[in-house]
């Protein structure tokens, strides 16, 4: 039987606890009423601190990326925290998929570079 080093136990343990870190930094959630209230804000582009963009519409859903500073981490350490939130086009009126969309168009004008 081979023993394995501790050191060696250790750094995969290490590892793997920063995978799964990694992981929960982002995740998707299904948007309810008021989360659409504040994805419309966030894309209006009004706050600093967050932001909210159409990423795109299939047949039956709407997804939309909302980006934030300020999370349970933000004390620690400087990077965003990113949310993919998901709806059935039936909870989302035409005038906030239209406002979606005009937002995201302003910010790809205002954007030096295609994407």
């Amino acid at each position: 039987m081979h023993k394995i080093p501790i050191s060696l136990c250790i750094a995969i343990l290490m590892l793997a606890c920063g995978l799964v870190g990694d992981a929960r930094a982002e995740s998707i959630k299904r948007a309810d009423k008021e989360d659409i209230e504040m994805l419309l804000s966030a894309a209006s582009g009004m706050n600093s601190a967050n932001f909210a963009s159409l990423i795109g519409e299939t047949r039956g859903r709407v997804y939309i990326e909302y980006v934030t500073a300020i999370h349970a981490g933000s004390l620690f350490s400087n990077e965003m925290k990113y949310i993919v939130y998901w709806l059935p086009h039936s909870e989302l009126t035409e005038e906030q998929l239209a406002k979606f969309k005009a937002y995201k168009e302003k910010v790809a004008n205002l954007d030096p570079q295609p994407r």
